[in-house]
């Protein structure tokens, strides 16, 4: 049976083989060819991976090591050839081929100052950016990587693209947060969505959601992504750039692109990183004022300022400072290690190219045990284990392959695969009593001899609780194109992101902090597997309706399916020694299933005239599982201009002005429900019916019939500039994003007869408007030295329009909570709280609670999010380019910040010098005493600060190594860099760091959370 499969497969082949051949025959015999080489214009050396195209037909090539191309199958007459490539001046040249013939034409690139992307991905494929009506911004994910310390794919988007928001946790392996244009919903995810090659993938939290907690840090699955192989990353801002993109793009799109394989000899790169992680922030001491506080007679804590001259202390006894953070024997940090060393290979002929990585990358954290509790443990005969002393690591081994075939000129296909297997172990940190922050900053102000300083628990304890996650990924797509005619080009993506995840926690007998009852010992082991299905073609055809008109057409479907499964289980009161599950006495588990589909159509219609203006229209059609059943198809629109007027014979020449480019686009798209949202549940409860109780069903979540996608629309308009012979670049966009049908929860009246107290439905609507600007320039470009300035930055304003009606019709509510509150005409997720005004009327230097007065109602004070954003990256090279200093400026402002931890401190602990200190500033001293001492009237406003923060985010020293002396070694590349990472801030906030906030929500959350760490690397780069 298996001899005939092969003879069957060898015929196919054969056949296959024999077709392709008899066709190019057919078809040489009545088209022609073009055939040429690009070479450098300063040097006349050959230029690699430049692409060459046809305009007006789906025909190109990309030259080689040596500069050469050939494009097959060319219609006999006059084409017109394009050339591009990034760092170059585009070139354009007719010419004339005969039937059966061969034509040439050589082209000579001069480089240009500013690396402009000619080429932007879009979702019916490449595009030349003048195309392209909406602001997408690509990041050169290469250079990024080469030059900076990073870690992940937010990294490589910091402060790189205007209008993104990139909040990352202090952790080692802690997520990321990125929102692109504000934020627009209230209920449901305000991440964007990724694609990688062509495929969605589950980059964001929802990746990552697991019954185990570790306090706050959640990590999240854009960190399984490799930066080592990428090889640009387009940002897609927007709904009216994101239509095509379908339900779920309202939020924006994040397209990544992996490195692929080219044509010429095998090229090998290898790189290597060392570097260490330190923590450099200034944790606060504790303050305690012992004394008797009326009516006891004993000293205690407590004794405050205020107090004393309320005359509540009856004994003052002294004043104690203690901050275990600074202390040799009981401080818990120390400086991390991070190494990561890797290899890539590339090369392949015309038919057949390849691209192939391997990575390893470690990371241990900054915690330790402090040498108190290893005296302690020592003392106790306790073994320390080693997830004890490095509670917060991570491991990641990466490796992809990507191949690209062209099998004739008429069909070629690429395929791309990316596996990660990662281990990250987690400590209790922040937003919780049993994590090392609120323990390392409640303390009583001096040592104690059984937590020497700490509040409950001390590190040795607190990191015997073990956290851990383990992951197996595999993202891999093929992408075939089918070219039956010149005219005509059939492209299909199709793949798979499958995500293997196990949890764990462990806490043994007998160890952990004796809280609840997990001194008594506990695992939890939760195994979840996710499938996430990607299969989507089109069709697109170019035909010149005139001379100098072209039309591009077209249609495309797309299937986009998930399948994530759950199965948990755990126990507590383990036996001694004991870590499975089955060795609890109190087991119990759960599971879960989630399975999502949406399937979308669309049509686009693009009409060039004379390459310089560029009318786009086009419609997608959605319908999703999440859907209610009421509920059919969602219709997002689309339509936009690109007009280079400066092309235009009646636009006056400027000498400074290189290209002046006007763009607008309106566009709709969505983002769909939760997957269960729209869906009834019933449970299990007790009825009395006659002479005793009878089982029952009763709703326990009503569900919506009628739920539908939050759609949201947007108006965009630009201008982009390109000035002084290509030596700057200015780009500025204003945007208006409308989202209506924002899912809000309405409170259900009890005639529902439900056990269920409310539902979702779409009530609401968000407003986002705001501005974004990109300037990139190369000031100085001599051989000496040269100097190069890009700032990228946005201004966002965010309103909450309207929260809906409730069932009676009247105006939903406000939704107040204890800092943050939702109401109509203000911004999501603004902070409220009542105002308060003091005076030292007796100046005694304290501020009693007497002279305080605080305002009966809350005032709205601020956004929670950055307004403003900003990032300014300078450079300076010498010697030819050989040695480049770098920094990197991040600044964020127009926005509050809740400082919990030290509203806890203050308020509930006591214990901070505001309180307690009588050299406190005035204006400190009152939010202290107003937050604990006024009793009913007592307001959190004082710490509600404003954070603003400016950020030294990089700096960084490369030095490559002249060509002759590369040589030598027999090497093509070889070069060093030097990185830091977070070296500087300025900011008034007076917190630990403006920038600390855990979790993966909208809303920032300073709670004795870890601050982001500063980094130093050496990474080594050497190509052969």
């Amino acid at each position: 049976m298996f001899r005939r499969l092969r003879m069957l497969h060898r015929t196919l082949l054969v056949i296959a083989l024999t077709a392709f051949g008899l066709e190019a025959q057919a078809q040489g015999a009545n088209t022609g060819q073009v055939s040429g080489r690009v070479t450098h214009a300063q040097g006349g050396q050959a230029i690699v991976g430049a692409q060459v195209r046809i305009t007006g037909t789906n025909l190109g090539a990309v030259t080689d090591d040596n500069g050469q191309y050939t494009i097959r199958l060319v219609p006999p007459g006059d084409v017109t050839l394009r050339v591009t490539r990034i760092g170059f001046g585009e070139q354009s040249r007719a010419v004339s081929v005969a039937a059966g013939a061969s034509a040439s034409a050589d082209f000579t690139l001069a480089p240009v100052a500013i690396q402009l992307a000619e080429v932007v991905t879009t979702a019916t494929g490449e595009q030349r950016r003048v195309e392209v009506a909406n602001a997408v911004t690509r990041v050169d994910a290469v250079k990024a990587v080469e030059t900076g310390a990073i870690q992940n794919v937010g990294q490589v988007l910091a402060t790189r693209a205007p209008g993104v928001q990139v909040l990352q946790g202090g952790l080692i392996g802690a997520g990321t947060r990125i929102r692109v244009r504000g934020t627009s919903s209230l209920s449901l995810s305000n991440e964007p969505i990724y694609v990688i090659d062509g495929i969605r993938v589950e980059a964001g939290a929802a990746s990552r959601t697991t019954n185990i907690s570790a306090g706050g840090t959640v990590p999240s699955g854009i960190n399984d992504i490799n930066p080592e192989e990428i090889e640009t990353i387009d940002v897609v801002r927007g709904p009216s750039a994101a239509t095509l993109y379908g339900t779920d793009a309202a939020n924006g799109v994040i397209v990544i692109t992996t490195k692929r394989g080219r044509v010429g000899s095998a090229q090998v790169s290898a790189y290597g990183e060392e570097g260490t992680i330190t923590d450099v922030r200034d944790y606060p001491a504790a303050y305690s004022a012992w004394g008797a506080v009326a009516p006891s007679t004993a000293s205690t804590p407590g004794c405050f300022p205020a107090r004393r001259a309320a005359g509540q202390c009856t004994r003052f006894d002294s004043l104690t400072v203690f901050n275990p953070a600074t202390d040799a024997q009981t401080t818990p940090f120390k400086d991390g290690h991070r190494r990561q060393y890797g290899a890539q290979v590339s090369g392949g002929v015309p038919a057949v190219r390849y691209f192939i990585s391997g990575e390893k990358e470690t990371a241990d954290g900054i915690y330790t045990i402090p040498k108190f509790d290893l005296t302690r443990f020592r003392s106790q005969n306790v073994k320390v284990r080693e997830e004890w002393r490095n509670p917060n690591t991570y491991d990641r081994k990466a490796g992809r392959a990507n191949l690209d075939l062209t099998v004739s000129p008429k069909f070629d296909i690429a395929v791309h695969s990316g596996f990660t297997q990662s281990y990250l172990r987690l400590p209790s940190t922040e937003n919780s009593v049993i994590g090392l922050g609120y323990n390392l900053l409640n303390g009583v102000g001096r040592r104690t001899a059984s937590t020497s300083g700490y509040t409950s628990y001390t590190p040795g304890d607190i990191f015997q609780r073990v956290t851990e996650q383990r992951v197996n990924r595999l993202i891999a797509s093929a992408t075939p194109v089918y070219r039956p005619f010149t005219w005509l080009t059939g492209r299909a993506n199709l793949g798979v992101d499958f995500t293997n995840r196990v949890d764990e926690q462990l806490c043994r007998a007998s160890t952990c902090p004796a809280f609840s009852t997990i001194r008594e010992g506990a695992k939890q082991d939760d195994r979840t597997t996710i499938f996430n299905y990607t299969a989507d073609g089109n069709v697109s055809a170019s035909v010149d309706v005139v001379p100098g008109l072209n039309s591009r057409s077209t249609l495309g479907a797309q299937l986009v399916a998930s399948n994530a499964n759950r199965n948990g289980a755990g126990s507590s009161r383990l036996s001694p020694g004991g870590s499975t599950v089955t060795q609890g006495a109190v087991p119990f588990a759960d599971e879960a299933t989630t399975v999502s589909r949406t399937l979308g159509a669309f049509f686009e219609q693009q009409m060039a005239w004379q390459e310089r203006l560029y009318v786009t229209g086009a419609i997608r059609a959605d319908n999703s599982s999440a859907f209610g059943v009421n509920f059919g198809s969602v219709i997002y629109p689309k339509a936009s201009i690109s007009y280079v007027l400066s092309e235009e014979p009646f636009f006056p020449s400027f000498d400074f002005l290189d290209q002046l480019r006007v763009r607008s686009a309106y566009g709709a798209s969505g983002v769909r429900p939760g997957t269960t949202d729209a869906l009834p549940f019933f449970g299990a409860t007790q009825v009395a019916l006659g002479t005793g109780d009878q089982p029952g069903v009763i709703f326990s979540a009503l569900g919506n019939l009628d739920l539908k996608p939050e759609r949201s629309t947007e108006f965009e308009a630009g201008l982009d500039l390109t000035l002084f012979h290509s030596r700057a670049n200015l780009e500025f966009t204003y945007y208006n994003k409308v989202s209506k049908d924002a899912l809000v929860q309405r409170i259900l009246p009890p005639s529902f007869g439900t056990g269920a107290t409310n539902r979702f439905e779409n009530l609401g609507r968000v407003d986002n408007h705001g501005f974004e600007w990109l300037v990139q320039s190369q000031l100085v470009d001599l051989p000496a030295v040269g100097f190069d300035l890009t700032i990228n930055g946005s201004h966002n304003t965010n309103k909450l329009v309207d929260l809906g009606t409730d069932a009676t019709g009247k105006k939903i509510p406000p939704i107040i909570g204890t800092t943050i509150q939702q109401r109509n005409g203000y911004p999501l997720n603004g902070y409220w709280q009542r105002p308060y005004r003091f005076r030292d009327a007796n100046g005694d230097g304290i501020i009693a609670a007497s002279e305080i007065t605080v305002e009966d109602s809350a005032n709205f004070i601020g956004y929670s999010q950055p307004r403003l954003e900003m990032g300014i990256t300078a450079g300076v090279e010498f010697w030819r380019k050989q040695l480049r200093l770098q920094a990197v400026v991040d600044h964020k402002g127009g926005h509050y910040l809740y400082n919990n931890g030290e509203r806890f401190r203050c308020v509930s602990g006591g214990n901070c010098r505001d309180l307690v200190d009588l050299n406190s500033p005035l204006d400190r001293q009152a939010r202290a005493v107003a937050g604990r001492l006024l009793g009913v009237n007592n307001t959190l406003r004082g710490f509600i600060e404003k954070a603003d923060y400016t950020r030294l985010r990089e700096l960084s020293l490369t030095l490559r190594a002249p060509e002759n002396f590369a040589r030598r070694l027999r090497t093509r590349v070889l070069s060093a860099t030097l990185t830091g990472q977070n070296l500087g801030l300025w900011t008034d906030y007076t917190g630990i760091d403006p920038e600390s906030s855990y979790g993966q929500g909208d809303v920032p959350n300073d709670l004795f959370t870890q601050a982001p760490l500063t980094t130093y690397v050496l990474r080594v780069n050497v190509g052969f």
